[in-house]
């Protein structure tokens, strides 16, 4: 357990609590889907459990569950960067966060503990007091951190030739932009200057220049956080009234975000103080307004990236976000840079194709408990969780994504209920002896549903409502679960050196159930044990320097149930023409029909086939742990090693069709976790007036796939279809023995051909991919085109005919370096953050290459006069060897738009040459605050002043090429990390905040 103050997360000025925790606990990695208003963030502990399910950790606030579901009806491929529900906390409510990370910390959470819990604890009043009001007011300013490098060189067209707007030409192949000129034309609607033409044309007026289209579009963002408190007490109970308000413009143009939170608690004392309440309730609204990404046509960075330098997004006009003609021709058809078709201008898309979503949320807690005796107390937590998102989704007439227009209405709504029935109590059994128990029952019941509404064709443009499409289809789906519990616990001491804590936890699971069966309870419990055991040795030896010394172990296990609910059965869906697999079409073109279809309702097999026979999953963990404190407190090491294998994984594998389905569910596959965490913690000073301290969070763990399902070698999470994340299964030899072992969630795709035999000059595809050996140059055939045996290939690689894996997403390890040094009233802190290793791959460079938009496309080699490749004036030459007989290679060859335009860019057949390192250096916080003195307050009303400045992603120094390595394509929703493609960048943020007390 590791604990992090509500004032660190306070202090980290971010909207999300999620965000405020990165790099402030030992083996939490926290991943930000993008710097968009509202984004959300995945936290992970202690690397994955499973191979289908959720993996993020578990929030828990005050007792009760919290749903933290991102709730992605699309393809999280495209679509835009949704917020995920732990975005609906106020972090300036909170009053600590505990991060539980073992097994056996976690096992009285249930099926959900196996992926590690944090718990919030929130703020409530004092007993005793009087009226406290506290106020505080942030304002950040954020801007964009990294993007990609691009060429502002070249003119759009293909072989050094200028193919304009008009001829909707993709391609920024064409002459260099300082060899052209404007011709001056006033009727030429893609540009106020003119026409490009070459500068000795007679025509010619003025010099053409580069547009920098990305440093145009993005913005200063801009964040107001108001939170106001009041707080009060007596001797019988305490209470809490919580307002915050937050507004939110993101770095993209009318892309905003904003949340209101209205919490209340309170806590009483009664019968002699023998019957305790504790309750409370929270309020959470918040809507924004989101943009295309990703893979889409629609996306606003893939038509904002490739746009050509030679292109004015912005028309030359003063504000382009709010003046049409940037974006529309006179006709009102879209003006962009391949004359309306393509891509989408990114103007378009922030005024035409925009995505509204609203959420009203509200969850709270009821806590009543009855002292009998201090060997017991009969206590019942009740907490509740519930709300509606409201999205909708619009693309106007003209979208590159919807050419006819379309409408997405898309409503979830969600409740939960999560009870709780404890009898505990303890105390000493003798001068040697003491002990705690702890008995309870748990209900915990979720209702999830989905109204999907998707209308294609507007009768008009600018009505963008269902009211006004052509055809509505809908899709209704509900999702039911529960989970009964019962658990104990007890923890035995004896003389305060020496702990024994045991606990027991039996599950019935509803997802476990099968249709049409008679319910066996038998069939769906799961029973799981946990021991750890604790050995203070420093009350035994006298060392003064050693303040405190404690060894720890520990064994636990924790069951799980299906990753879904439904799963042990074959259901039936409605075919849908948008729905692909499930659609139903004449098997060659995607013209096929809706249902219901003329008044006729249809329904067809679930392409995923159920069984009937699944098992609970079971997690075990083992952990070890050694806790250090010296000269009373100056300096603390906390070590530990954790051992964790998750096994009987419920996964879905594809089978043959001809079974007539594509996949199945299967009780298969384990995964194995190892790994390592250190906490130091040291005051370097201490003094009257100054004090440093320092906290150091070093973490390391890897989680391979130790087995799939028989006859399955790899399981898709998430991707495209020449590269994408997936499972594999381990490599075995002629008898069955494993020789190796890969870490969950692998990048797999497209490869050159590397040297992998023993002799090391020469490749066989049927032996290990081996990316350390060196390039197989092409030396087949001639170079000249005019030559019978002419080879284009000649003196490149040779690609790889199998797919491989290509990257390794996950890191080496983290580790955080927190700095907090006080002056009198002064305080600084700073926060570095330090990942090694890990790769992913950047997919928006590959693609941008194939354009000729990247700045690695920027020195390339010119066609020669024929327009074709120039191997004369050539000057590269690739490291390797010769596939003819494995000498050096020493051919010259052309980096030219052909070698781009195939396998060297992000379209051809190999991904490996964009799968990027992203290691970085990051100074991730640094805050400076002055307390003003009491005596400047005497004869005011206020208690307490502070003034803080807080800057946030300051520097960043790595390798990787593409937008801050942080970021996610696929959001928190997926496990398949790893991928960029056109996902909005990160920022960094300079915020001044001011706290008073009344």
């Amino acid at each position: 357990v590791q604990e992090v103050s509500g004032d660190d997360v306070a202090r980290a000025n971010t909207v999300s609590v999620i965000d405020a925790l990165s790099g402030k606990a030992a083996g939490l990695q926290v991943t930000q889907a993008s710097g968009a208003a509202g984004g959300s963030s995945r936290i992970v502990l202690r690397g994955q459990t499973s191979f289908d399910g959720n993996n993020e950790a578990l929030i828990v606030v005050d007792g009760v569950r919290l749903d933290n579901s991102e709730n992605n009806t699309e393809r999280v491929l495209q679509g835009v960067a949704y917020s995920n529900r732990a975005m609906d906390i106020n972090p300036n409510d909170i009053e600590s966060v505990s991060v539980l990370k073992g097994a056996a910390a976690t096992a009285l959470y249930g099926v959900e503990g196996a992926r590690g819990v944090i718990v919030i604890t929130t703020k409530k009043g004092s007993q005793g007091k009087g009226l406290s009001v506290n106020y505080n007011v942030n304002y950040t300013m954020a801007e964009i951190n990294k993007t990609l490098d691009l060429q502002d060189t070249y003119a759009q067209g293909v072989s050094g030739l200028y193919f304009g707007p008009e001829t909707g030409m993709s391609l920024s192949w064409g002459p260099r932009i300082d060899t052209m000129a404007f011709d001056g034309a006033t009727d030429y609607p893609y540009d106020p200057n003119g026409r490009l033409v070459g500068q000795s044309d007679p025509s010619a007026v003025a010099p053409a220049r580069a547009y920098d289209n990305v440093d145009n579009f993005f913005q200063t963002g801009h964040t107001w956080s108001h939170n106001l408190a009041f707080s009060g007490g007596n001797d019988a109970g305490s209470y809490r009234v919580s307002f915050g308000r937050t507004d939110q413009l993101g770095v993209i143009p009318k892309n905003t975000y904003d949340r209101t939170n209205v919490g209340l608690s309170g806590a009483f004392d009664l019968f002699d103080d023998r019957f305790h309440i504790n309750a409370s309730i929270n309020y959470a609204r918040s809507g924004s307004r989101r943009v295309q990404q990703g893979s889409n046509t629609s996306g606003l960075t893939l038509g904002l990236y490739r746009t050509s330098p030679s292109f004015d997004n912005g028309n030359g006009l003063d504000d382009p976000v709010n003046d049409p003609a940037s974006y529309t021709l006179p006709d009102g058809t879209q003006r962009n840079y391949r004359g309306g078709i393509g891509y989408d201008n990114p103007y378009w898309v922030v005024n035409n194709s925009p995505y509204f979503d609203e959420v009203n949320r509200t969850y709270g807690t009821l806590q009543l408990s009855w002292d009998f005796s201090p060997w017991a107390t009969l206590s019942s937590t009740v907490g509740t969780d519930l709300y509606s998102d409201i999205r909708q989704q619009e693309f106007e007439i003209g979208s590159a994504n919807a050419a006819l227009g379309r409408v997405i209405d898309d409503e979830y709504f969600y409740r939960h209920l999560d009870a709780y029935l404890n009898l505990s109590g303890g105390g000493p059994l003798s001068s040697d002896f003491s002990l705690n128990y702890n008995l309870g029952a748990n209900l915990y019941s979720q209702y999830l549903k989905n109204l999907f509404t998707d209308g294609n064709g507007l009768n008009f443009p600018g009505f963008r409502e269902l009211a006004n499409v052509n055809t509505i289809s809908t899709t209704n789906t509900l999702d039911q679960q529960r989970t009964m519990a019962l658990f104990a616990s007890v923890d035995l001491g004896f003389r305060n050196f020496l702990y024994l804590t045991l606990t027991a936890r039996n599950d019935w699971i509803s997802t476990l159930i099968v249709p049409d069966q008679e319910l066996q309870l038998g069939n769906i419990d799961v029973l799981y044990p946990s021991a750890s055991m604790s050995f203070v040795f420093s009350e035994l030896l006298d060392f003064e320097a050693l303040s405190f010394g404690k060894l720890r172990l520990s064994y636990a296990q924790v069951g799980g149930g299906a990753p879904a609910a439904y799963l042990t059965g074959t259901t039936f869906i409605v075919p849908k023409t948008t729905q692909f697999i499930y659609s139903i079409t004449d098997g060659w073109v995607n013209n096929g029909i809706d249902f219901p279809f003329r008044g006729v309702s249809g329904f067809t097999f679930n392409p995923r086939i159920g069984s009937n026979s699944l098992q609970p999953s079971l997690t075990t963990d083992y952990e070890a742990g050694l806790d250090l404190r010296f000269f009373n407190g100056r300096l603390g090491l906390d070590a530990t090693y954790y051992h964790r294998k998750s096994e009987d994984q419920i996964l879905v594998i594809p089978v043959d069709r001809t079974s007539g389905f594509q996949r199945a569910v299967v009780n298969s596959g384990s995964l194995s976790t190892q790994g390592g965490e250190v906490v130091l913690s040291l005051v370097p000073v201490r003094s009257k007036d100054f004090t440093w301290e320092i906290t150091a969070n070093f973490s390391k763990w890897r989680t391979f796939v130790d087995e799939l399902a028989e006859g399955v070698n790899n399981q898709y999470l998430d991707g495209f279809t020449g590269t994408g994340i997936y499972n594999l299964g381990p490599e075995t030899d002629e008898d069955g023995k494993v020789t190796k072992r890969f870490e969950y969630g692998q990048i797999l795709g497209g490869a050159f051909q590397h040297a992998n035999t023993a002799d090391g000059v020469s490749f066989d595809p049927d032996l290990p991919y081996n990316p350390n050996g060196p390039l197989i140059i092409d030396d087949s055939g001639s170079p000249d085109p005019y030559a019978s045996d002419y080879n284009p290939n000649y003196g490149y690689p040779l690609a790889d005919p199998i797919a491989r894996v290509i990257g390794n997403p996950n890191p080496d390890f983290l580790l955080g370096i927190n700095n907090t040094l006080s002056y009198r009233n002064w305080s600084l802190s700073f926060l570095f953050d330090i990942k090694q290793g890990g790769q992913m791959w950047n997919g928006t460079q590959g693609a941008l290459t194939f354009f000729g938009m990247t700045a690695l496309t920027e020195d390339r080699d010119p066609l020669n006069a024929d327009l074709l490749p120039d191997y004369e004036n050539a000057t590269h030459t690739f490291e390797g060897v010769l596939a003819s007989d494995g000498s050096a290679n020493d051919i010259r060859v052309p980096l030219d738009e052909n070698w781009y335009l195939g396998n060297g860019g992000g379209f051809g057949s190999v991904d490996e040459h964009f799968v990027q390192e992203t290691s970085y250096y990051r100074l991730r916080l640094v805050t400076l605050s002055y307390r003003l003195n009491n005596q400047w307050l005497a004869n005011t009303p206020l208690s307490d002043l502070t003034l803080s400045l807080t800057g946030r992603n300051l520097l960043l120094f790595t390798p990787y090429e593409g937008v801050d390595p942080e970021t996610s394509l696929v959001g928190s929703s997926s496990n398949g990390q790893g991928l960029e493609y056109f996902q909005m960048p990160g920022t960094r943020s300079y915020a001044i905040g001011l706290n008073v007390k009344f």
